[in-house]
């Protein structure tokens, strides 16, 4: 009978990296339970598909965990651009540090981080820009999708890390 400890070291990886991908509770689950396989952040293929989206829901969470988000950063993990985006946009107010990481994630595919780099766009003056970027979102993924966007960011913006300016208010209204 094969074991995952019988398999090679990088079959192993694969399948680990995989979960990692899909789903961030099996991948900590499996790391805590089986020591072995010590497949953890550090490792380059792990960081780069590490699904984050507890942190892309919450981006204020993302404070306790900054070494993970920052290795995450290092192997170019689109999650981890949009929330370090996130964060440097609104709670740091670095704005241009954070539309720099969101719109690498948007460039890498992420959904949340397109819409988001629609809206900021559109928030700071770029409107054509910003509702080219929506509307061609719109066009690849569905109207279901963007009111998914939509409800997503409202909520992340309930978070009272976020300091929103009068400009986001106006442009969330808007819309």
């Amino acid at each position: 009978m094969l074991t995952l400890e019988s398999m090679p070291e990088d079959m192993r990886l694969f399948i680990v990296s995989k979960m990692a991908s899909t789903s961030p509770i099996h991948y900590f689950n499996t790391i805590i339970t089986c020591k072995r396989l010590s497949f953890g952040p550090d490792n380059y293929s792990i960081a780069k598909a590490l699904n984050l989206s507890p942190l892309v829901n919450q981006p204020s969470l993302a404070n306790r965990y900054q070494t993970l988000v920052d290795r995450c950063l290092e192997t170019n993990n689109i999650d981890a651009h949009f929330v370090k985006g996130m964060l440097e946009y609104f709670e740091s107010q670095n704005q241009i540090i954070g539309l720099h990481h969101i719109h690498i994630a948007s460039k890498g595919g992420h959904v949340q981080g397109t819409y988001v780099y629609g809206v900021l766009l559109m928030a700071i003056g770029e409107t054509e820009n910003g509702v080219k970027i929506i509307n061609k979102l719109t066009d690849d993924k569905r109207i279901s999708v963007v009111e998914d966007c939509m409800a997503n960011f409202q909520h992340s913006m309930e978070r009272p890390f976020l300091h929103m300016k009068e400009t986001y208010v106006s442009s969330m209204k808007k819309m």
